[in-house]
């Protein structure tokens, strides 16, 4: 009986206590926040408008492609930016890796609405603003993903323990 309490208090205390971290991954993953962090502007700026362009509905074929095209430059560097970037962790390479696929599925959604819309090809703008629905999709996902990787790695507070509960 005695070696039964024993036995539950292990397993009790190694069920509880948080995993041990690797500092690699750790030092991986602060170092892929800071370049993240970098990259914010040009986030916001596509975010920004693809907003814009769905707000309009579509209807002005030269907005769509101005407001789109206006960003495409920048979404190109920083899609040549992130593709040089190496994590050094299978971590951290997993979640930049999803990143990048998500950024070059935009670019090609961009891509495809512009052209789409250049040439009044309303069959090809429903596939582009599909792409882009998807993609910004992604984007949120990898989000999600990386907030999961901060709490693996003990530098974010897991989202049910930062949260008071509700009654």
């Amino acid at each position: 009986m005695r070696r039964v309490v024993v036995l539950s208090m292990i397993l009790a205390i190694a069920c509880t206590s948080p995993p041990a971290r690797d500092p690699a991954v750790v030092g991986d993953v602060l170092q892929y926040v800071a370049k993240i962090k970098k990259w914010e502007a040009v986030e916001i700026e596509a975010l920004k408008a693809i907003k814009d362009v769905r707000e309009s509905q579509f209807v002005d074929d030269e907005y769509v492609v101005a407001t789109l095209g206006g960003v495409m430059d920048d979404v190109q560097l920083h899609l040549a930016e992130i593709s040089r970037y190496q994590p050094m962790t299978p971590a951290v390479s997993e979640v930049h890796t999803r990143y990048r696929r998500a950024w070059q599925d935009l670019h090609d959604a961009f891509t495809a609405v512009i052209d789409a819309m250049e040439r009044k090809d309303y069959q090809a703008l429903a596939k582009g603003t599909e792409g882009l629905r998807a993609s910004r999709q992604e984007l949120l996902l990898v989000a999600a993903a990386l907030s999961i990787l901060l709490e693996d790695s003990g530098l974010k507070e897991p989202e049910s323990a930062a949260r008071p509960a509700t009654s």
